[in-house]
Order: C-alpha cells, then sequence, then structure tokens
C-alpha cells in the first residue's frame, strides 16, 4: 500500500526549513518525521526550497516522489516586507470608495504609519455608490466621475486598485461593476473588491484590502517561486500555502489574497510544537525562539492557538482578520548580550540573520557577545557552532546573571499569557530555544521536543481545510433556524470545494447576529474545518504558472514624499506626560490625548455606544492637518457664552453595526445648522450627549469646523440605550420632556425636526421609527442649554476621567503590568469600583427588539475545581451582572467588560467564545442616586426589571478635572 507523505516548508528571513512527515504516525515524532532540513534561505527563493527538499529525499532514498501528496508552504516574505516597510515589495495603491456623502472625514490611510502611508498611498478617490444597511443604494455608480479617476490612476502608472463600497459585503453588485470598469481602461491592472476580503467593519476592510492590493505583484512572484521549485523537483502534488489560522489554501487562491497567511509563521510553530509534544487537548504554552526575537503564544486543546480580539494590528495597522494572540519580545539565538555596571542585558538588539559572521561560536570576531554565546558557554554539550571558542571566555558569575535575566524574561513574558495562577507546561521550539532555561515559575514542565528546531515546517504539513460563509439576510419568509441549516450546507459544500475529507468536517463556528433597526435582518456567519483529503486535493487545485524570484532581481523606487506626520503612541512616556493647558484654561488636545480619550469613552460605554476609533481617527486627522481641539472646564462655561448664550449638545445614534461601516458624513454639521434656523441662537460651545463609546468623541469633528470648544461633561456619565436616560429628563419637573425640539439627520439629504412631543419617552420612540428609514443610523442635536442648565444638569469631568482612564491602560503597557489592570484602572477612578470577575466567554445570546439589541454573556472563571459563571445582560449596554445567579451589579453602577490582553473595552457587539476579559463596576455619579426619579431612569427600572433593586457598588469619587490638575499655576 503506497504511503501519503506530506512535506512542510517554512521559509523565514534567516533560514528556510524543510520536513518529510508521515501524517499517520505524527503523534510519535521519532516515527512521524522522516527527515528534515534546516539551511540558511538563498537569495533565489525557488533554489532554496528545492534544495532543502532535495536534502530530504537524499537522506531517505527510500521514498518515493510519487508518495508525497503535497507541499505546503508557510512564509513570513508578506508580512516582513510590511513591517519592514520595504518599496521595492510593496506597490503604490489606489483607493477608490464607493461612498456618497460618507466617511471623507476619515480617508484612506488615515490610520497607517507614515512610513508605510508614503510608500502605499498613490491615489483616493471618494465616489458616488454604496449601500444602506437595508438594501437600498445610497446613490448610483457615476461613470463620468468613475472615468476621470480611472485616468488619473492610469496617468500615475498605477497598477494596485482597491475597490470598497460601503455595505459592499451586503450587495457587492456595484464593486463587480467598478472592476470591469476599471480593467477594461487598465488591462493588467489588479483590483481588489473589499467584499472578497473581509466582512463588516469599513475601515478594518479598507485597510486589509489596502495591504492586500500593495502586497499582490510581490506575492505573486514567491507564491510562483514556490511551485517553480516543486515543479522542478518532479513532485506532482498540489503546493498550499498556510494561512493565519493553521489552515491551508491551494496556491492558486491564495494570489488574490496573500494577506491571510500573514501570520503564518508563528500558527505554524505552535501548532508543529502541539504535535511534537503531544499535548493536543491540553492547554499550553509555546515559547518560539527565532534569532531576533522570542513569540509566546497560548495554545488551545485543539491544537490551535488562541486568537486576537476581532480586530488585529499588522504592522501598525487595524485590520479585521483575527490573528492569534502572541507577545514578542527581543530575546533570541542573536541576541546582543552587554553587561552595564555590573547587570547583564539580553537584546532587544540582535546580530539576526548575520548570526554565523558575528557569534563568536561561530566566526565573530569577540567584539559583540550573543546570546548563543553564552548558552554555549553554559552548556557545550548543545553542539552549536565552536564551543571551545568560549570555554573560558565568561566568569561563572557573569554566565549566572545571564542566565538569571533570560529566565526573569521569559517567566514575566508567559505569566502575562497565562489565563490562571495555575501551572502550565511550556513547549520551547525554534532555532533559538536552546537558550530557554529547563525550569521556569509558573510552568509545570518545560519540554523542547525533538524537531524543536524546524515545528514551523511540520505545523505547515499538518495544516487543515476550512472554509467560511459569510452573508446578511433579511428573514421573510424563512426562519434563522432555515437559513443556518443552508448555509452549513454551503459551507460544507464549500470545504469539499478546498479539498476537505468528508468524514472529517465540523462545523466549528456559528453566528447569527441580529442588526439593529433593521426589520428581521441577521449577519450570518458558518465557519467549518477539515482534515485534507489528500487523494482528492489534487483534482480541485488547479495548475499554476511558475516562475522563479531573486531576492536581488527587484527595482527600487522613489518613496513618495511625506504628506503627514504623527505621534508614535507606543513611545510615548505616559507616566510623566502632561497634556497642554494655554494661559485661557484650555486644554489643548493632542494626540496623545485623543488616544487616551479613545480607551477611557469605550470603557465607559459599559459595552455599548459603539467604537470610538473611526470618531478619533477624524479629530487627529484635523490635528494633522493643521487644526485645533480644545476642551473647556464646566466652571469656565460663563465666559464664554455670557447671559444669553448657548451651549449644544449632540450625539450619534443607531446601529454601531451600521455605524462602524457607513462612516459619519456631513450629518452633524447639518443638524447644528438646521438647529441654529429653528432656535434662532447658535452654540458658542458644545458637548457630548453621552461620554460612553464613540459619542464621547463625535464633538470633535465638528468643534474645530465651527470654532468653538468641547466642554468637558455629557449627560450621562456612561452611554446609555434611550435619550431619554440622562440627567436633564430624569431631573425634570413632574416628568415633562425637555429635548423637544430636536433635530436628527441621516447625511444623506434628510434631517428632521421634532418640534413637539408629550414626554421625551415618546420622542425616543418617534425617533427610533424614524431611524429604520434614514438609513438606521442619524446625528442628533438637543436643544440649546445656557450655562446655568449646563451647570445644574450635566455629568461634569467625562472627558477628564475617559482620560484618566485611558492613560491607566496605557501606562499598565508600558511599565509591562497588564497583568494588573483591573487594580490600576479602579485607581484612576479614585477607587470607586470593583474588580467583579475574572474569565472566559463561553456564550453569548443575542435578540433584536424595538430597535435594541437584548442579549446575555456568559463568563466562566478560569481556575477553582467548581467555576462560578457571571452572565451579563445587556441592552446594547450591560444591565446588570450576577455570579451563580446572584445579583451582584446594576445600572445605574458602570459594567465594563475589558479584554484582559489589551485592556481595551470589549462591546457587546464583539462579545464571543473563548475571549479572555475582566469586569468591573464602577460608581456613577450622585446625580444618577440622589432621587428616587433618576434611580428609576437610570437603574433597573429604566429597563423594566421591576424585581430587582439598586444597590450601590461603592461610593463615586468625582475626577479631578485634567484642566485644573495641569493649568500654570
Amino acid at each position: 500500500m503506497t504511503r501519503t507523505l506530506l512535506i512542510g516548508v517554512d521559509v523565514g528571513g534567516t533560514n528556510t526549513d524543510s520536513v518529510l512527515i508521515d501524517p499517520l504516525l505524527i503523534s510519535n515524532p521519532d516515527e512521524g518525521v522522516i527527515s528534515w532540513n534546516k539551511a540558511v534561505i538563498t537569495k533565489n527563493i525557488s533554489d532554496g526550497i528545492q534544495e532543502g527538499i532535495t536534502s530530504l529525499f537524499k537522506s531517505r532514498p527510500d521514498v518515493k516522489k510519487e508518495e508525497v501528496a503535497s507541499v505546503t508552504i508557510g512564509t513570513t516574505h508578506f508580512i516582513n516586507a510590511l513591517i519592514e516597510q520595504d518599496e521595492s515589495r510593496l506597490a503604490n495603491v489606489a483607493v477608490l470608495r464607493l461612498c456618497g456623502p460618507y466617511s471623507h472625514q476619515v480617508p484612506p490611510f488615515s490610520d497607517f504609519p507614515t512610513g508605510l502611508r508614503h510608500i502605499m498611498e498613490g491615489h483616493v478617490g471618494f465616489l458616488k455608490g454604496g449601500y444602506h444597511v437595508d438594501g437600498r443604494s445610497i446613490s448610483d455608480i457615476d461613470e463620468a466621475e468613475l472615468l476621470q479617476h480611472v485616468e488619473e490612476i492610469r496617468s500615475k502608472g498605477i497598477k494596485s486598485v482597491v475597490v470598497i463600497g460601503v455595505f459592499a459585503s451586503l450587495n457587492h453588485e456595484q464593486e463587480l461593476k467598478v472592476k470591469d470598469f476599471i480593467v477594461d481602461k487598465i488591462p493588467d491592472c489588479k483590483v481588489v473588491m473589499s467584499h472578497q476580503i473581509s466582512g463588516v467593519g469599513f475601515i478594518e476592510r479598507e485597510n486589509a484590502s489596502i495591504i492586500n492590493a500593495s502586497i499582490l505583484p510581490f506575492a505573486e512572484k514567491i507564491i510562483r517561486s514556490f511551485v517553480d521549485a516543486v515543479g522542478k523537483m518532479g513532485l506532482h502534488c498540489p503546493v498550499l500555502l498556510t494561512q493565519n489560522d493553521g489552515t491551508v489554501l491551494p496556491a492558486i487562491e491564495s494570489l488574490s489574497c496573500p494577506i491571510k497567511t500573514f501570520a503564518s509563521g508563528t500558527t505554524n510553530s505552535m501548532r508543529g510544537a502541539s504535535f511534537l509534544g503531544n499535548v493536543i487537548g491540553k492547554t499550553s504554552i509555546v515559547v518560539d525562539v527565532g534569532g531576533t526575537t522570542a513569540d509566546v503564544g497560548l495554545l488551545l486543546p485543539t491544537g490551535f492557538p488562541r486568537q486576537s480580539s476581532s480586530f488585529s494590528t499588522v504592522a501598525g495597522v487595524r485590520i479585521n482578520f483575527s490573528m492569534p494572540h502572541v507577545e514578542s519580545m527581543g530575546l533570541g539565538g542573536g541576541s546582543i548580550v552587554r553587561e552595564i555596571g555590573g547587570d547583564i542585558f539580553v537584546g532587544p538588539d540582535s546580530v539576526g540573520s548575520e548570526i554565523l559572521k558575528r557569534s563568536i561560536i561561530f566566526d565573530g570576531d569577540g567584539s559583540e557577545v550573543t546570546a548563543s554565546d553564552v548558552a554555549v558557554s553554559r552548556d557545550p554539550s548543545l553542539a552549536i557552532g565552536d564551543p571551545s571558542k568560549v570555554s573560558t571566555l565568561f566568569s561563572n558569575d557573569f554566565k549566572s546573571k545571564f542566565a538569571s535575566r533570560v529566565k526573569s524574561m521569559l517567566e514575566n513574558i508567559i505569566d502575562r499569557m497565562k489565563t490562571s495562577p495555575q501551572e502550565i507546561a511550556v513547549l520551547a521550539v525554534g532555532g533559538g530555544s536552546f537558550i530557554v532555561p529547563p525550569n521556569l515559575k509558573g510552568a509545570s514542565e518545560v519540554i523542547r521536543p525533538k524537531f524543536y528546531n524546524v515545528a514551523n515546517a511540520i505545523g505547515a504539513a499538518m495544516g487543515k481545510v476550512s472554509s467560511e460563509v459569510h452573508c446578511f439576510h433579511k428573514l421573510t419568509d424563512t426562519t434563522k433556524e432555515e437559513v443556518l441549516s443552508d448555509l452549513k450546507k454551503k459551507a460544507i459544500s464549500l470545504a469539499l470545494e478546498k479539498g476537505a475529507l468528508e468524514s472529517s468536517i465540523e462545523v466549528v463556528f456559528v453566528s447569527a447576529e441580529p442588526i439593529p433597526y433593521v426589520d428581521s435582518t441577521f449577519e450570518f456567519i458558518v465557519k467549518t474545518i477539515a482534515d485534507v483529503d489528500y487523494h482528492h486535493l489534487h483534482s480541485v487545485s488547479p495548475p499554476l504558472a511558475s516562475t522563479s524570484y531573486n531576492s536581488e532581481d527587484v527595482v527600487k523606487r522613489p518613496s513618495a514624499q511625506p504628506t503627514s506626520t504623527g505621534v508614535n503612541l507606543d513611545s510615548i512616556d505616559y507616566i510623566n506626560y502632561r497634556p497642554v493647558i494655554n494661559d485661557k484654561r484650555q486644554w489643548v488636545i493632542s494626540e496623545v490625548d485623543l488616544e487616551l480619550l479613545r480607551i477611557g469613552t469605550y470603557i465607559l460605554g459599559c459595552g455599548g455606544g459603539g467604537d470610538p476609533y473611526p470618531f478619533f481617527l477624524a479629530a487627529r486627522n484635523v490635528l494633522r492637518q493643521g487644526g485645533s481641539l480644545l476642551v473647556v472646564d464646566v466652571n469656565d462655561v460663563q465666559r464664554y457664552t455670557g447671559e444669553d448664550g448657548t451651549v449644544g449638545s449632540l450625539c450619534c445614534a443607531g446601529s454601531p453595526t451600521v455605524s462602524n461601516e457607513q462612516l459619519e458624513g456631513p450629518g452633524m454639521v447639518s443638524c447644528i445648522e438646521t438647529m441654529d434656523k429653528f432656535s434662532g441662537k447658535s452654540s458658542q460651545l458644545v458637548f457630548p450627549v453621552e461620554i460612553g463609546g464613540s459619542n464621547g468623541l463625535c464633538p470633535f469633528r465638528v468643534s474645530s469646523k465651527l470654532g468653538v470648544p468641547v466642554v468637558d461633561c455629557d449627560l450621562m456619565g456612561r452611554a446609555y440605550p434611550t435619550h431619554w436616560q440622562t440627567i436633564p429628563s430624569a431631573y425634570s419637573k413632574d416628568g415633562q420632556p425637555v429635548y423637544p425640539p430636536t433635530v436628527i439627520s441621516n447625511g444623506n439629504g434628510n434631517t428632521v425636526i421634532i418640534s413637539e412631543s408629550k414626554s421625551d419617552f415618546l420622542l425616543e420612540k418617534v425617533m427610533r421609527a424614524s431611524l429604520s428609514e434614514l438609513g438606521c443610523t442619524v446625528d442628533l442635536v438637543n436643544p440649546p442649554m445656557s450655562a446655568e442648565d449646563v451647570q445644574k444638569n450635566t455629568i461634569h469631568g467625562s472627558l477628564s476621567l475617559s482620560w484618566r482612564i485611558g492613560r491607566a491602560v496605557r501606562i499598565s503597557r508600558q511599565t509591562s503590568e497588564v497583568y494588573r489592570l483591573p487594580e490600576i484602572i479602579l485607581d484612576a477612578v479614585n477607587g470607586s469600583g470593583e474588580l467583579l470577575f475574572k474569565g472566559k466567554i463561553v456564550g453569548v445570546e443575542r435578540k433584536l427588539m424595538k430597535g435594541h439589541v437584548w442579549g446575555e454573556v456568559a463568563i466562566e472563571e478560569l481556575d477553582g475545581s467548581k467555576r462560578k459563571m457571571m452572565k451579563i445582560p445587556f441592552k446594547n449596554e450591560n444591565i446588570l451582572a450576577t455570579i451563580d445567579d446572584e445579583v451582584v451589579c446594576t445600572v445605574p453602577d458602570l459594567i465594563a467588560v475589558i479584554d484582559a490582553d489589551t485592556g481595551e473595552a470589549v462591546g457587546t457587539p464583539d462579545y464571543r467564545y473563548g475571549l479572555i476579559v475582566f469586569v468591573l463596576g464602577i460608581a456613577p455619579s450622585n446625580k444618577w442616586t440622589d432621587t428616587v426619579r433618576a434611580i428609576e431612569v437610570g437603574g433597573p427600572k429604566g429597563f423594566d426589571l421591576i424585581d430587582i433593586q439598586y444597590k450601590p457598588l461603592s461610593t463615586y469619587s468625582k475626577p479631578l478635572s485634567v484642566i485644573d490638575e495641569f493649568a500654570n499655576p
């Protein structure tokens, strides 16, 4: 019987690793790994792969080439090109947005690092087009407008184009039409359509599409060179590439979407470690040590790495691909070791790929000492290089301090990755893992398995097949269960088309999320995973023309001139950072301040309010274009308004799902202009209706345009799901309405005035009913308030509190104390709160009712013999928290679910299985607890929970105004 053998190849920045394995015997690596090879990478990648595979057969002449069922290749070339900002491997990109009046304040490339932006940004066009979430077009494509942009793209010589339409994931007809138009005019142009890259989330999908388009020309050369190498070997089997999630895809499919392979290097190492260490079915830590860095991740019992949250950052760019959650540090075999003041320091700088020239145990002249040198001097049996060169070079004290430093570095990062205090097995793999000590605090054992130095190639060879079906569906004549059943069949069929072994297909993820304010409409996702049917794979993987690639065969092109400058937020000393307060007691907002406000406002959103990120970018663009953003203290409002002046409060309302896709247009300005005409007054100041979520930052995008500062206050002190759950409404005399007139606008030519209403509750119902007809998200402006009203009926210091929370999170990252995040955040709110729970999200239920997403998230404790369970019901925002069915916290207390790995808030739309979180309860302003009426409006009764009584969690402590603290004496 003919064996089925697999070849795995990992093409790294330093080495090309190759393995030949029998997948049926891999549980015993001594039998499963038939041969392996590790060699320094060659300039011609085809030659390097060919040489590596040739060596596999030379060491095992009994193996026949026809026994090889597939060659699976993982590579870091694509992500390295991005990280290194290599202009020779990254193409100029033109971006055509089909968006109508929306998104102009956050143009493409807004959140790209300056270097990448200079390389990639070729042309930007805002075109008519796009869709609302209900399927109606925002506007039709204007071919004359499109032709003008295409001609400009052609004149610039750009050959990589991204076409992205609002809600293209729902309807991609316009994207297809524009692609055909472009290809007709520029036949050799590569067009990336955003709907083929990822789902809802406009900025993240666009960013991923841009990266994909920029890397496409280089990726095509690399991928074809892979095929060329395999073909020259006489292997007539499919060539596969590994993806970020540990699964594989045919080479021809990867040509159109190389971004799916970006994080495959780390995933391959972790997958390979799971087989070599025989830990499938257990949770463990993997430490993958290379020449420059050590990557540490958590391996789940499934044998796959724990994924990061919904969004990931690649080379400083935010995309909506889930990546393995990995922490990296500058510790590798080539790390430079220094003695300073009697202390030993290791890295983060490294000799990298020049280790054979610069390490003493090889050909180094001794001017530099590497971690490999010291590790070999401590243990000559490692048989790496020439141990005699370092046998007497270092004192015992030097070697002891080196070992302690490495041990401490690894123990700290492992502690951050663990999900419970219990000891856990640690797997050390990678070519530099010989520097990992045999005993580590927090590790039940340290395993350096045989073949540890080619774990990445083994992980590549053992990749599985996956499929995903993602769509929006309106339930008219069918049920949710029927739609899911149909989508499961489609996902299974797609898996079979990709070469899955039918008997092994598992549906591993099912999601059906209602879209707020869109009648009976759901976002459905179904994912499968399966073993590869190698005998069938050849027939479903069409041949691909090959070529060779030489790393020297590149043409350097001149970099684009800088178009903007920005602050590197990761380089800021947040402990000593001081905001600028001018001599007028105005807080002059900086990019750093915006970052802290972004983090803090989302935590104060209590799961709702929408992600502030788009508003953060819009405000930052104001600064980068030379504008200014100013904040004033509540106690200074009278100076700006005088006796007759007024202050405007504003916000966005509607579906967070929609607002993340249909980025803001000119609706807010339309609202303000309309209110000015209706009321006969114009506001000298503005402030947000709610500080929680995106609304906390929304005033900044219009304050600069209007030339007015923002007041450090809001009407909620958090986020609430309804407009009548505000302080003015809670304190209105006899429950009289306070908000008519109210103006709402969708920014697309539709502005509505609600001039009268019997109550704020009824005004809310009218507004929500209008939402579904106006695109499910609107801007809103309340009637102007006097200085006295602002002083009496707002929550003071809301922006200051957000800023302090954001700074606490950033300081915890700066000091590598993410594990102390709950304590650090509570310190930032003057101790007015408690840590309620830590655990893993194990279940989420959602349903849509009267425009709001109602649901419940279940969070399980990570350790303990009998694990406790927290449940948090939510109505857009979190309402209450129970532990084993006992109520521990309710509104109006703030209940914030926070990502334990990053300190970032987790919004209710992002609740998903497996996310490690902690839950904080924070005391609300006294204005929510001083009267019975306020507690009824903002407490359990405001959510129809009449049987639950509010019990304060903690005592409120008013935040210190940033202006008061940092103003010059």
